[in-house]
């Protein structure tokens, strides 16, 4: 499923957080969006789970305006993976990913042995397969960004929203994580701080600034010196690796002009 955000703008207490965003993620992209803190990335991803209509401007699904959208047919399309939340960590970790379910039947239903296999599964997936009967409460700060990311998976959308996802990791499950979000083969939006792991995992990158859209494109030629500078006001160096002839970027203070 493709998704447009067209010209949105969103305020906040009467002050604008996004202006007039424009932009297209294709069918099946995994798409990072950077940008310093409070730049908007969480504001837009909202913009497209949430379904409340922006100030100004369409998100659409497919052509759909996710505004018109009803609840649990957004939820069944989109899954989220958020920061982790208080209100379930009185659950167990098996408790917290059948959550994922719930858009897929009525209220107050039972889960299904289809349900049960989607769990099992997504469990595996994220590598908590292990901590079912735990409470989440009572988990590391990465192993309940594991468990988020597990009851994503059971949500069973065509577009994955993630918001820092790789939050708490260590650098080895920062790297599992995005190798299995980038195996899905669905449609992936991403907000995420590290450059690098958006360089090597995302298709595309969208560039936030104060609330603007300010480079969208491929990482090799979005993520410049000039922009990073720019931007996030660092100084960027560009490396090849010789062996994998992968690129890497290393970040430095900026020099001062004295």
């Amino acid at each position: 499923m493709s998704v447009l955000f067209d010209d949105v703008s969103v305020a906040r207490g009467g002050r604008t957080v996004l202006h007039g965003v424009d932009l297209e993620v294709g069918t099946g992209r995994i798409v990072g969006l950077l940008g310093p803190n409070g730049s908007g990335k969480s504001t837009l991803l909202r913009a497209l789970f949430t379904g409340q209509r922006p100030h100004a401007g369409r998100v659409l699904i497919d052509g759909a305006d996710v505004s018109q959208l009803a609840p649990r047919t957004l939820a069944r399309t989109v899954s989220v993976m958020l920061q982790d939340s208080p209100s379930e960590f009185d659950l167990t970790v098996r408790e917290t990913v059948l959550v994922g379910r719930s858009p897929h039947r009525p209220p107050f239903s039972r889960d299904t042995a289809e349900d049960q296999r989607i769990v099992d599964e997504a469990l595996r997936t994220a590598d908590v397969h292990d901590l079912g009967d735990r409470l989440v409460r009572r988990l590391s700060g990465g192993q309940r960004q594991r468990v988020m990311l597990a009851r994503a998976l059971a949500q069973s959308g065509e577009i994955l929203v993630l918001d820092e996802p790789t939050n708490h990791l260590d650098i080895a499950h920062q790297l599992d994580l995005m190798r299995v979000v980038s195996g899905l083969g669905t449609t992936v939006i991403a907000a995420l701080h590290d450059l690098n792991i958006a360089a090597a995992f995302c298709d595309d990158v969208a560039v936030l600034d104060e609330g603007r859209l300010v480079a969208f494109g491929p990482p090799d030629t979005v993520l410049t010196p000039a922009l990073v500078d720019e931007v996030f006001h660092v100084t960027a160096r560009v490396a090849i690796e010789v062996d994998t002839g992968a690129r890497a970027m290393t970040f430095h203070p900026r020099q001062s002009a004295g």
